[in-house]
């Protein structure tokens, strides 16, 4: 196996000068490095980068723990940390905590043996005590979309009870009077706060919140297309349908084309999210943005100045946006 003194030998240059091209961690003239790493690739050199990590305790590298790798959601934060990450020279670690408490803690665990230098997490299950006893300066730990008591500073989140108000009141403001709502999972806050932002609405518009239009669910097309299938089975008139993620419109929508139903001639749809693929549904979602890909930046370069000890003025607290596409209908009296 070569060693970084044959690497230097080879390219012409200091032991430090191949340490710095290979860390990142100061200038180095574009010849210089290009010969370092044309010897590199010769000698077939790999530094022992996990030895050094039981020596510094660093790895180099980010962790990043999420619910669901195939979700598009977290591809897009995600794809916000690790442009920030690999700036800095640094490599992202993912695992995928499943929604699960177990496997959630799990992640975690796992990032911390291998010595991420810093972690961020998208939690789902692990209570707020358990969060806070895994925060300590040695490894900084941000928390995505969730405000955790007590460490506020390293949090970031979106004003859901907002969205949901946002969403419903666009359909009431379209002169929508009976609007169903598909729910996410009640164990989550975003599917209660989004709920709660629906029906403080209606409330506030003078309806009556009628608990018969609302269908809970789990996020997925799959449990859109459900729910839906559920509220017109009930036969529970609307002419409207909030749906708490934009996955779960899609699912939602392709059931109300299976039956005949035209959006948004016959039922109007709102979403939550703005993914990228909701502009080409059959009719163009009207939804709620949350900043996904911004959420995933501010993560990242609140751990990175955390790891250099500084404070970055980073927004904390996200605020929803309505996008206006083609899938609500005005109604006429």
């Amino acid at each position: 196996m070569s060693t970084i003194r044959e690497v230097s030998q080879a390219a012409g240059v200091s032991i430090s000068t191949v340490s710095r091209v290979l860390n990142r961690s100061g200038p180095v003239s574009k010849h210089a490095q290009e010969r370092v790493l044309a010897a590199v690739a010769q000698l077939g050199y790999f530094p022992n980068t996990f030895a050094r990590g039981l020596v510094t305790k660093r790895s180099g590298g980010i962790g990043a723990t999420v619910t669901d790798l195939s979700d598009p959601f977290f591809g897009l934060m995600l794809k916000g940390i690790e442009g920030r990450v690999e700036q800095a020279g640094m490599h992202l670690i993912v695992t995928d905590g499943h929604g699960q408490l177990h496997a959630e803690r799990e992640s975690v665990a796992f990032l911390t043996r291998h010595n991420a230098d810093a972690i961020i997490a998208y939690l789902q299950q692990v209570p707020d005590p358990e969060i806070l006893e895994w925060a300590h300066p040695g490894r900084p730990l941000i928390v995505v979309a969730r405000n955790v008591a007590g460490m506020a500073a390293r949090c970031l989140h979106i004003d859901n009870v907002l969205g949901g108000g946002l969403a419903t009141h666009h359909l009431l403001s379209m002169g929508h009077q009976t609007i169903a709502h598909i729910s996410g999972p009640m164990a989550l806050v975003d599917g209660r706060d989004r709920l709660r932002g629906y029906r403080t609405a209606l409330e506030k518009a003078g309806l009556h919140y009628d608990p018969e239009r609302v269908v809970e669910a789990d996020f997925t097309p799959a449990g859109g297309a459900a729910a839906m299938a559920h509220l017109l089975d009930r036969g529970n008139a609307f002419t409207a349908v909030f749906a708490g993620n934009d996955q779960m419109a899609a699912g939602a929508m392709d059931v109300l084309r299976n039956r005949g139903l035209r959006v948004p001639d016959d039922v109007s749809v709102v979403g939550f999210d703005d993914l990228p693929m909701v502009r080409y549904l059959y009719a163009p979602l009207t939804t709620v943005r949350q900043p996904i890909l911004e959420m995933g930046r501010a993560a990242a370069d609140l751990a990175l100045a955390a790891l250099r000890g500084e404070e970055v003025e980073v927004s904390r607290g996200f605020e929803p946006e309505l996008v206006v596409r083609h899938s609500v209908k005005r109604m006429t009296t």
